[in-house]
C-alpha cells in the first residue's frame, strides 16, 4: 500500500493558488422553511399547471408515473400570460430563450417516481408539466420552500388586510432572496447586488435575525474591493477565476450601490448596537469614501465649464458610471443603461459623497478614532456645500433634474440649510401632487420617500402614496395579486408579465409600516431607548408591530375608538426605555408594559382615498 504522503509514480505533483481570498462560513444553512399546497388545472395547451398559490424560492415535488423512455419537460414561473399559459419569455432579453434556467428534464423509467431536483432552486408560483401523459392530483404535488434558517423577528398587524398582505409579501421575498447570500432575485441573475441590500438593509434587520448573515456578506465584500477602493456592483463578483472579469465591474464605481460599505455596517449598529462590525468594516468603508473624494478632487467632466463652484468643484462627483435613480416609474432597463451612460448623475453621486462621508464620520466617532471623525466630518460638509452650490436654486425650491427623488435626498441626507428645507418640502409636496400622489422614484429613494415627506409636515401625501391602488404603487401589486413585491413598478405591459416578480428593493416599504405606521423604532442604537410615535392613518382603526430586540421584546399597538380617542399599548424590555408622543402629549417610560390614552390627531384626509376591508389571506414564513 502506498503512502499517504507520497503521490503515485505516474501522476503529478499540482500546486493550486486559489484565485481570490477565502472567507470561513459563518451563516445558517439553506433549509427547507416550509411546504406548500398545489392546485392542478389543464392549460388550453394542453400542459398540466400547477398553482402554489404563493411566489417562492425552492423545489417542487411531483409524483409521476409513464411508459419507460417518455421525456417530460417541467418548467417554474413566478406568473401566468395573458392567455393562461406559464409565461416563460418575460424573464430574458428579446429573442432570448428563456426558460433554461428554469426548466427541468425528467426521463421516466416506466415505474412511479417522485421527482425533486437537487443542487438548485428555482423562483416560481406556477410549475408546468409537458408530456406527461397521466392526470395529476393534488395529492401528487408539493412545494418546498427553500432559504436560509433565519429567525423571524417581527410582526405587523393592522385593520386593512391590504397592508398586512405587503408586509407579508415583503417577507417572503426577503426568504425568497436570502439564500446563502442576498440576492436580488431568485430567477434571471440571482446576483448579490450591493444596491439591493443597501436599500433594504434596514427592513430586513426588522424582519429577521440578520446580523450574522449580512456580516458575513461584508466581509465578502471586503474581499472583493478593489485597492483603488471600489466596489462590485454584485457580491460576490461572480468572476470567473483566470479567465475573466464580470462585465458589471464597469459599475463598480456607482453610488448608491458601492456606499453599501459604510451604510449597511450603520444599520447593523442602529439597529443591533454591534460595535465589532463598524471596527472589521473601517477600512473598507473609509476606502469606499476615499475613492469618491479623490475622484471628486482629480476627475472631472466638460460639466464643470457650466458650474460656478470655485473652490467646491473638487467635492462634486461627476465622472464614473453609476446606476443613478435606477428604475423610477416608466423607466425601461434599456433607457436607463443609456441615461447611466450619456445622462447626468453628479447631483445624485455629490449627494452620496457628502451623506457616507458623513455617515464614516459618525462611526470613526463610535469607534474612538476622533482625527478621522473630524476630517470626514468636514469632508461631508464640504461636499454638502457644492452639492448646494452646484444643484440647488431658488433658495431650495429647485434642485437637480427636478424629479421627487432629487428633494428626498436633500431632505433625507440633511444636505439642505434650515432655511431652504420648507420649500424643498413643498416641491416634493407639489410633485407628488402633479403624479396624482403617486410616487416618482427608484431604487435609490423610494425607501425614504414616505418617511421624508411624513418629517416635512407632507403625512396626508405619504398616507396617500401609501394607499395608492394604480401603478405605480405598492397597493397596485396587491390589486394584480402580488404575493410578493416586484422587480418594477409596473410587472405587467398589456396584460403580460415583464422583469422580476420577486425583487425586495421596494419592499423597503415594510420599515415605514413597522416604524412609522405601528410607530416603534430604536431611538438609540439596538433599542437601547425606543422612539413610539405612531401615525395616526386615516381609514386605519387599528396598527400594531412586535420585534424581538437585543433587550427582549418590545411592542407598539394602538386602536381608535368611536369617539376618536387613541389607545396605546407599548412593552419596553428590561433594560431600555422608551420616549412616546401619543396625539399632543410626550411621555418618558421604563421597561414594562404600559396603556395611553389621548384624543387622536389624525391625517387629514384627502379626497380620493378609498380604505379597502377585503380580508386578503397570507401564508406565514
Amino acid at each position: 500500500m502506498q503512502s499517504a504522503s507520497r503521490a503515485p509514480d505516474d501522476v503529478q505533483a499540482i500546486t493550486v493558488t486559489p484565485p481570490s481570498r477565502l472567507a470561513a462560513e459563518e451563516v445558517n444553512r439553506v433549509t427547507e422553511i416550509g411546504r406548500l399546497a398545489g392546485r392542478v388545472a389543464v392549460s388550453a395547451s394542453g400542459a398540466q399547471l400547477i398553482d402554489f398559490g404563493q411566489n417562492f424560492s425552492g423545489v417542487a415535488r411531483i409524483r409521476m408515473s409513464g411508459q419507460a423512455g417518455s421525456r417530460i419537460k417541467i418548467l417554474y414561473s413566478e406568473v401566468l400570460d395573458s392567455t393562461g399559459e406559464l409565461a416563460v419569455d418575460y424573464l430574458g432579453l428579446p429573442g432570448m430563450n428563456a426558460e433554461w434556467f428554469q426548466r427541468d428534464e425528467v426521463i421516466l423509467s416506466g415505474q412511479p417516481v417522485t421527482y425533486t431536483p437537487w443542487f438548485t432552486v428555482h423562483g416560481f408560483r406556477y410549475v408546468s408539466v409537458q408530456g406527461l401523459v397521466a392526470p395529476l392530483t393534488e395529492q401528487d404535488v408539493e412545494a418546498i420552500v427553500v432559504s436560509s434558517d433565519l429567525h423571524r423577528i417581527s410582526e405587523f398587524q393592522c385593520s386593512d388586510c391590504r397592508l398586512n398582505r405587503l408586509w407579508h409579501n415583503v417577507l417572503w421575498s426577503l426568504r425568497s432572496n436570502f439564500s446563502d447570500t442576498p440576492t436580488d432575485c431568485p430567477t434571471r441573475e440571482r446576483s448579490g447586488f450591493t444596491g439591493d441590500i443597501q436599500i433594504f438593509g434596514p427592513t430586513a434587520v426588522q424582519l429577521v435575525d440578520a446580523d450574522a448573515y449580512l456580516r458575513r456578506y461584508l466581509r465578502n465584500l471586503s474581499v472583493e474591493q478593489g485597492k483603488d477602493g471600489c466596489v462590485p456592483p454584485v457580491i460576490p463578483a461572480e468572476d470567473a477565476p483566470g479567465r475573466s472579469k464580470n462585465v458589471l465591474r464597469l459599475a463598480k464605481s456607482s453610488v448608491g450601490w458601492g456606499d453599501v460599505a459604510v451604510m449597511l455596517p450603520w444599520t447593523l449598529y442602529r439597529y443591533y448596537g454591534d460595535i465589532d462590525v463598524l471596527r472589521r468594516q473601517y477600512d473598507s468603508a473609509k476606502a469606499w469614501v476615499d475613492q469618491l473624494a479623490s475622484r471628486a478632487a482629480t476627475k472631472r467632466s466638460w460639466r464643470r465649464r457650466f458650474r460656478r463652484t470655485g473652490r467646491l468643484e473638487k467635492y462634486i462627483v461627476d465622472t464614473g458610471y453609476h446606476w443613478g435613480e435606477w428604475l423610477r416609474p416608466g423607466s425601461t432597463f434599456g433607457s436607463e443603461l443609456v441615461g447611466n451612460i450619456f445622462g447626468r448623475r453628479a447631483s445624485i453621486a455629490t449627494a452620496y459623497l457628502a451623506h457616507s462621508a458623513r455617515l464614516l464620520s459618525q462611526i470613526a466617532a463610535v469607534i474612538d478614532r476622533d482625527v478621522d471623525a473630524a476630517h470626514y466630518r468636514g469632508l461631508a460638509d464640504s461636499a454638502a456645500q457644492a452639492w448646494r452650490e452646484a444643484f440647488v436654486t431658488k433658495r431650495g425650491s429647485r434642485i437637480g433634474d427636478d424629479k421627487q427623488d432629487d428633494y428626498v435626498r436633500g431632505l433625507a441626507f440633511e444636505l439642505l440649510l434650515p432655511s431652504e428645507r420648507p420649500a424643498a418640502a413643498a416641491r416634493l409636496a407639489e410633485l407628488v401632487e402633479q403624479a396624482d400622489y403617486h410616487l416618482g422614484t427608484g431604487f435609490l429613494s423610494t425607501p425614504m420617500l414616505l418617511g421624508t415627506l411624513a418629517d416635512a409636515g407632507y403625512a396626508e401625501h405619504a398616507f396617500r402614496i401609501l394607499m395608492q391602488t394604480t401603478a405605480p404603487s405598492w397597493l397596485g401589486q396587491i390589486e394584480l395579486g402580488a404575493t410578493t413585491t416586484w422587480e418594477t413598478w409596473e410587472g405587467y405591459r398589456n396584460g403580460n408579465p415583464h422583469s422580476s416578480h420577486n425583487h425586495y428593493a421596494f419592499g423597503a416599504v415594510a420599515a415605514f409600516l413597522q416604524e412609522r405606521v405601528a410607530g416603534l423604532a430604536p431611538a438609540d442604537r439596538g433599542y437601547r431607548r425606543l422612539r413610539i410615535e405612531p401615525l395616526i392613518i386615516p381609514g386605519l382603526t387599528s396598527a400594531s408591530v412586535a420585534i424581538q430586540t437585543p433587550y427582549g421584546r418590545a411592542a407598539s399597538g394602538w386602536q381608535l375608538d368611536e369617539h376618536r380617542n387613541v389607545t396605546l399599548r407599548v412593552t419596553v424590555p428590561p433594560g431600555s426605555a422608551a420616549e412616546v408622543k401619543i396625539g399632543t402629549a410626550e411621555y418618558e417610560i421604563g421597561p414594562g408594559e404600559h396603556t395611553l390614552t389621548a384624543p387622536a390627531v389624525p391625517i387629514p384626509v384627502g379626497h380620493g382615498v378609498v380604505v379597502d376591508r377585503r380580508v386578503i389571506g397570507s401564508a406565514d414564513v
